[in-house]
């Protein structure tokens, strides 16, 4: 074997390997991000949900107005978090793409 040769498959090892640190890198990227996002929707899907509980504890009455925006804030909420839901625990195509083409 020789020695250009033994220096190319090298290089083309080490190339392989920076390629998959990178896609490593950012498959941790997007996970840390899909937690930020995940827990804003959930936080703003219970944050809306708390207010009309306490505000119906209250016995305060909504005019009709506030309640249609409220029910449709609240229909997009459940929407949002409903993909929240599908995303965790569904939906994990990218990831095994990018996986797979780390394997190549």
């Amino acid at each position: 074997m020789d020695a250009k040769d033994l220096t190319t498959k090298d290089a083309r090892q080490n190339q392989k390997h920076f390629i998959n640190v990178k896609l490593v890198d950012l498959i941790e990227y997007r996970q840390s991000r899909k937690w930020y996002v995940s827990i804003a929707v959930v936080g703003m899907f219970a944050f809306i949900l708390g207010l009309m509980i306490f505000f119906m504890g209250q016995g305060k009455d909504v005019t009709e107005g506030w309640k249609e925006i409220l029910l449709l804030m609240l229909g997009g909420f459940v929407g949002s978090f409903a993909k929240v839901i599908d995303f965790w625990f569904n939906n994990q195509e990218n990831d095994n793409k990018l996986l797979e083409h780390a394997d190549d």
